[in-house]
C-alpha cells in the first residue's frame, strides 16, 4: 500500500499560510492539488520551510525524557504548535524536520521519498573522517519533467538552501555567500564494489577552494519504520547528546533579532536566504555571507532562554525549562 500524508487539508493550508509563501502561491494554499510540480516551486516551499522552522535539538535537552518523538502527528503538534499560529517558535533535529516536510510534500501531490544518509566525522567542524552509519535523513523528489532532486531541510547551517539536482553533471550551486554545493555521483573510499555509486553531497566555501564531502546517500526508500529505529541513536548518541544547538536561516528583510512580522517581500517570488543565527551552547554566531562571528554569549539558563526568545523566537514551556536541571549540558 503506498504510504499517504499523514496530513489532513486543513493541517496542510495551516502549513502553507504559515511559512509565508509569496502572494502569487495564494491560490494553492486551499487548492492543493494544482500546487506547480516545478524546481521554482519546489525550492520556493524549500527556502520558506528552512527560514521558518529552525534545526534544533532542544527536545534532547528540554524535556522530561531527553528523548525525540518523531512520529508525524507529534511533529505537528510540536512544529506548528498548539495553537493557530505556531507561536513557540519550535522547529526540530534532522529527522523531525524532514519527516514533517515529507508529509507535506505527499499532500501537495509530489512524488517523494525519504532515504538514510551517512555523514563523515568531522573536526573541529570540518569534515575529514571516515563515513559512519546512517544518523541523517533527506528526501528525493521525482518531478513530472523527469529531473530529481535532493531536498534536504535539515542539516544544519551546513545544509543546502536549494534542491540540488541528481545528475551525473556534478553541477554546482550557489548556496550561502560564496559558498557553494553539488551532488557527485561516486564511490565512497569504504566501498569494496565500485558499481555501488552514492550520491555524495560536497562544499566549498569559494569558488577557488577544493570541493570537500560532507555525506552520502542512496536512492533507497526508507520508511518511518527505520527512522524510529535511527532516532533512537541519532538523538543520544550523536553530537545532538553534547551540543545544545539552533540554526535559523535568514529570508531576505528578516533581522538578526526575531520578529514575529519580519519585512519580507511576499510579492517577490524568488526568496532568497541570506545568512544564518546559531546557538552554540552558550554563544549565538551570525553569518550573514561572510565569516561567522560571535554577537552574544551568556552561562546560566536564563540568559539562554532569553536568547532563544530574542534570536528564534523559541519559548519553552516551565516543564521543558526545568527539564535540563541537573542535566549535564545545563549552564549556571
Amino acid at each position: 500500500m503506498v504510504e499517504e500524508s499523514a496530513y489532513s487539508t486543513d493541517q496542510v493550508t495551516a502549513w502553507l499560510q504559515h511559512i509565508r509563501l509569496p502572494t502569487s502561491y495564494s491560490e494553492y494554499t486551499v487548492n492543493h492539488g494544482i500546487f506547480p510540480k516545478t524546481y521554482e516551486a519546489l525550492s520556493t516551499l524549500m527556502r520558506c520551510q528552512i527560514s521558518k522552522f529552525p534545526y534544533e535539538n532542544l527536545s534532547v535537552h528540554y524535556s522530561p525524557t531527553h528523548l525525540v518523538d518523531i512520529r508525524p502527528e507529534v511533529l505537528y503538534e510540536k512544529l506548528m504548535g498548539p495553537g493557530k499560529d505556531g507561536a513557540n517558535g519550535r522547529g526540530g533535529y534532522c529527522m523531525e524536520l524532514s519527516i514533517f516536510f515529507y508529509h507535506m510534500l505527499r499532500a501537495l501531490g509530489f512524488r517523494a521519498y525519504m532515504t538514510g544518509v551517512r555523514n563523515r566525522s568531522r573536526t573541529n567542524g570540518v569534515p575529514g573522517g571516515e563515513y559512519q552509519g546512517f544518523t541523517h535523513i533527506n528526501n528525493i523528489v521525482h518531478l513530472p519533467s523527469g529531473q530529481r532532486f535532493s531536498i534536504d531541510v535539515a542539516f544544519g547551517g551546513d545544509g543546502p538552501t536549494s534542491p540540488l539536482p541528481l545528475d551525473e553533471q556534478g553541477r554546482a550551486v550557489k548556496n550561502l555567500g560564496r559558498q557553494e554545493v553539488r551532488l557527485i555521483h561516486d564511490n565512497i573510499p569504504k566501498h569494496r564494489i565500485k558499481d555501488t555509486k552514492l550520491w555524495i553531497y560536497q562544499y566549498r566555501n569559494a569558488p577557488e577552494n577544493d570541493w570537500n564531502s560532507f555525506y552520502s546517500f542512496a536512492e533507497l526508500e526508507f520508511f518511518q519504520e527505520d527512522f524510529e529505529v535511527l532516532n533512537l541513536w541519532g538523538s543520544a548518541r550523536t553530537l545532538h547528546r553534547w551540543t545544545v544547538l539552533v540554526v535559523r536561516f535568514l529570508r531576505e528583510g528578516e533581522d538578526v533579532q526575531f520578529s514575529d512580522n519580519p519585512n519580507i517581500r511576499l510579492d517577490d517570488d524568488d526568496i532568497k536566504i541570506v545568512g544564518k543565527v546559531m546557538l552554540v551552547d552558550n554563544v549565538i554566531k551570525v553569518n550573514l555571507g561572510g565569516k561567522t562571528n560571535i554577537v552574544h554569549s551568556f552561562d546560566s539558563e536564563e540568559g539562554r532562554l532569553q536568547a532563544l526568545k530574542y534570536y528564534f523566537g523559541i519559548t519553552l514551556t516551565e516543564q521543558e525549562a526545568q527539564s535540563i536541571r541537573g542535566w549535564d549540558k545545563a549552564l549556571g
